[in-house]
């Protein structure tokens, strides 16, 4: 797709905690196109996500017929941590996503950059790696005690395939 940004972000999921495709298979991927908020059709974001599932199956279909693709590079986004926002002792958030991050996913966060401010309006800036955030401030994630992920960019390399014939 030339049309939307599109990224690759690989996870390591042990067996034990697969639920999706990586369940019942080698390996799994998933689809995932956004941000949009719970609730709400946005034609943009269904022409998107059918470009994407018609472009998926235009390939399988390719594949499936012998086609051979040639090998390449892809840069990909691979799971260093999760963080949490800021916390008081009784588990209350205390601190929203500063509005520097706020829809910077993928864009490189470094020792000293802002990422949340305190309700008293304090600004908390991070300290460590310079790693790559993404899903900041999701709604899906706030029960699972995420403000964002933190990814090293790497570059994989792939060779060329195609289907094995009987």
């Amino acid at each position: 797709m030339s049309s939307v940004p599109v990224r690759v972000i690989q996870l390591e999921v042990p067996n034990s905690d697969a639920y999706a495709l990586e369940s019942v298979g080698k390996r799994g991927f998933a689809i995932e196109v956004g941000p949009q908020p719970n609730g709400v059709l946005r034609a943009d974001i269904f022409n998107m996500v059918k470009e994407t599932v018609d472009l998926t199956l235009e390939w399988l279909q390719e594949f499936n017929s012998g086609h051979t693709f040639e090998g390449g590079t892809v840069e990909a986004y691979t799971l260093v941590k999760s963080v949490d926002y800021p916390r008081d002792s009784a588990g209350k958030i205390t601190a929203a996503i500063h509005q520097d991050l706020q829809d910077n996913d993928f864009k490189l966060l470094q020792s000293g950059d802002p990422i949340f401010l305190t309700f008293a309006g304090e600004t908390l800036k991070y300290e460590g790696e310079d790693l790559y955030p993404y899903f900041v401030n999701e709604c899906a994630y706030y029960e699972k005690k995420i403000a964002f992920h933190l990814a090293r960019k790497k570059t994989f390399s792939f060779p060329s395939i195609c289907a094995k014939k009987d």
